[in-house]
């Protein structure tokens, strides 16, 4: 007889990589719940393969609090059997210190309170646990983590004997020129503001893949190698979209690996996950 588990709510954010394979993930972190998905609905069918006609909104920050709190007006009576509540989301440029060199963890702990007291409030259930996984800044911080799992693996198809002198090579020029040696390591959740300026991690590792071909480093020693990577690169068939890449790289990625390197944050919200007890 099939065991059942305990629910997980789960909202969230509404961007490609995160819609279809989160939940899974979490499985990965604790495999005692049964993560149900109530925010937004998936992109990825039942066979596995990318929805047509799919639509990103993006939902992320107070406006998937929203979306969450109307679900719990509307469901009230089914989430109070629930045994947990859980938000993933991505922080981006929020709440960092004046001078960007890392977050505000106070105003953090401080906006989670608010968050569970007014889901416990909707659901008249004081003792519901909430979970929250956030990313920081975004979800990419998670894959240069883990970068055996994810682009380090990526893209054995298309290179075979070349993957591991792109994956060696490649990071490399990720942490030199992409992640600095300010945001290298173990300090990744703290990525973001250059000279007063914030970039996108994601947006960033985008453009290193021509940036990339582009730059001759003393790293890069084999010749016949850059010719045939910087061939593909130039015709687009080496590169990172959330929409295929970063699905797929989440669905390889390990929980305990990134923890190592995202401490600051990741680190708590895997424990407090891994230790929820129903």
């Amino acid at each position: 007889m099939a065991v059942v588990k305990p629910k997980i709510a789960c909202y969230i954010t509404g961007g490609w990589t995160e819609c279809g394979y989160m939940t899974k993930f979490l499985e990965k972190i604790n495999d005692r719940y049964d993560y149900r998905q109530r925010f937004p609905q998936k992109n990825i069918g039942k066979k596995g393969k990318v929805r047509k006609d799919y639509k990103v909104a993006g939902t992320t920050g107070a406006a998937l609090v929203r979306e969450a709190c109307g679900d719990m007006r509307r469901h009230s009576e089914v989430l109070r059997e629930y045994s947990g509540i859980l938000i993933e989301d991505d922080l981006d440029d929020q709440y960092f210190l004046p001078d960007g060199t890392g977050r505000d963890y106070e105003k953090i702990e401080a906006r989670k309170a608010e968050i569970t007291a007014q889901f416990r409030s909707l659901l008249k259930k004081e003792d519901m646990s909430v979970i929250f996984l956030y990313a920081l800044p975004e979800i990419e911080a998670w894959f240069c983590a883990d970068w055996e799992n994810t682009f380090g693996a990526e893209y054995g198809g298309k290179l075979s004997e070349m993957n591991a002198y792109f994956s060696v090579t490649f990071k490399k020029y990720v942490d030199r020129y992409v992640l600095t040696e300010r945001f290298s390591g173990g300090n990744i959740e703290n990525y973001g503001f250059f000279n007063g300026q914030y970039k996108k991690l994601s947006e960033e590792l985008m453009g290193a893949f021509q940036e990339y071909s582009c730059q001759s480093e003393d790293f890069k020693s084999n010749e016949l190698y850059n010719k045939k990577i910087n061939g593909l690169i130039r015709n687009n068939e080496l590169r990172y979209s959330k929409k295929v890449e970063g699905i797929n790289m989440l669905r390889r990625l390990r929980p305990e690996t990134v923890a190592t390197s995202c401490g600051h944050y990741f680190a708590r919200g895997c424990n407090g996950l891994r230790d929820l007890h129903s």
